[in-house]
């Protein structure tokens, strides 16, 4: 690895061939540890407002293409702010962006959930407080990525960004059922008010962490905006890959949010079932979790990725096929543990021996390719699923997974790059 390439800025600059702590042991950090358990809460959060604001836009309009409007907004920041914030991502202090983002989405939830509360929501409004939350999302996400490095050291980033990792996965497993309970039994006020507290929660986990001054020259160099991490990325082949990867993943996991209703309904279940289905998709992803780390080093970088998305276009095409919610419930798990491994391997493999100066901008590279694509499958999945069937789009998403697979083919390790390091100015 070249000097340029080497991560700086982490509070123990670790031999690279030292054994990095155990999972229990990241999690008893005194910077990791709330770092997690506050990222864990937010994204349980995000997912009782996502179930609730889905249920909520359905029962409005009834219409598959307004759930996938909804799902769009949220994510549809990612690609108009992401430029701005992996700059500043890689000149303020990441912490303190975070807090920013999750204050800002946190008030969005609490509008919702008085407007909720006074039975005063319409699509517009509602469009437009899930539309202010994803500004939050987009400003959280890049900084969020590029924060883990910094919180341990070199020999913890791989157990790091794994656990990281895990808790979109178990906040998929523990959100989305009890937020459509909480729909259900409490209404839609409630789910946006858990929402806000948890936004609160990683906002005030935050705060107490401190982190060591990063390494002089680590920061407030290169270009600004994206255009600094694609000069970086641009003659790093494996980078690309695994951006263009991170895109075909998520419009092949996009049914599992914007689809859910029309299975549901097609089945004769409820909202509870929704809910179902997302948390089997979570659960899945949590199971395979503990196995990521162990897969990566005996089948190898880009191999596990191309297995993962192997078996997400296995379990969407089951999901497609399925007569009944049980078997869907199956395909949709399988699912989840294929869109976990492969989502995991693409990160590591992007995080390790990234520059610490240019991290912020290539993993804003990340966001506009992983959540930017969002809007766009979640509108396409919504029509596909009111012209023709939610079959149809299920069956898209499997298309898209098996592109990916292909993609991951190639070697995505990291190597000796032969290009110089991000033009500095």
């Amino acid at each position: 690895m070249r000097q340029a390439d080497r991560p700086t800025g982490s509070p123990v600059d670790a031999p690279a061939d030292e054994t990095g702590r155990g999972g229990l042991a990241l999690l008893r950090d005194r910077r990791f540890g709330p770092y997690f358990f506050g990222s864990l809460a937010s994204n349980t959060g995000t997912w009782f407002q996502n179930v609730a604001a889905i249920l909520t836009i359905y029962a409005l309009t009834r219409s598959a293409f307004m759930v996938g409007l909804v799902t769009a907004l949220q994510f549809a920041m990612q690609l108009v702010l992401a430029p701005v914030i992996g700059a500043l991502a890689d000149r303020v202090d990441r912490r303190r962006l975070i807090i920013v983002g999750q204050t800002l989405g946190g008030s969005a939830a609490a509008v919702l959930a008085l407007l909720a509360f006074l039975d005063a929501l319409n699509p517009a409004l509602l469009l437009t407080f899930i539309g202010l939350s994803g500004v939050g999302q987009a400003i959280t996400g890049p900084a969020a990525q590029a924060l883990v490095p910094n919180i341990v050291g070199r020999a913890d980033v791989p157990q790091a960004i794994a656990l990281h990792s895990l808790t979109f996965n178990l906040s998929r497993a523990i959100g989305p059922v009890a937020g459509a309970a909480t729909y259900a039994v409490a209404g839609a006020g409630t789910a946006f008010a858990v929402n806000a507290a948890s936004f609160l929660a990683f906002a005030l986990a935050l705060r107490g962490v401190r982190l060591p001054k990063p390494a002089d020259g680590a920061r407030g160099r290169g270009r600004l905006g994206v255009m600094g991490g694609v000069a970086y990325v641009r003659h790093r082949p494996a980078l690309v890959r695994c951006l263009v990867a991170v895109a075909l993943i998520g419009l092949a996991m996009e049914p599992i949010n914007t689809l859910s209703p029309l299975f549901a309904e097609s089945f004769g279940g409820g909202d509870l079932l929704v809910g179902v289905f997302i948390t089997f998709f979570g659960i899945g992803s949590a199971l395979i979790a503990i196995f990521v780390g162990r897969l990566r080093r005996t089948v190898g970088s880009g191999k596990t990725g191309a297995v993962g998305v192997a078996a997400l276009a296995v379990g969407m095409a089951v999901l497609a096929v399925s007569p009944g919610p049980v078997l869907a419930t199956v395909g949709i798990a399988v699912g989840g543990a294929g869109y976990l491994l492969a989502v995991s391997d693409v990160n590591a493999t992007m995080q390790e021996g990234l520059s610490d100066a240019v991290r912020g901008r290539v993993m804003a590279l990340w966001s506009m390719c992983f959540l930017g694509i969002r809007p766009a499958a979640a509108m396409l999945h919504g029509w596909l699923g009111d012209t023709f069937s939610a079959s149809a789009g299920a069956f898209v998403a499997a298309g898209s997974a098996v592109v990916a697979a292909v993609v991951l083919r190639g070697r995505l390790t990291r190597r000796r790059d032969a290009a110089g390091p991000v033009q500095q100015g």
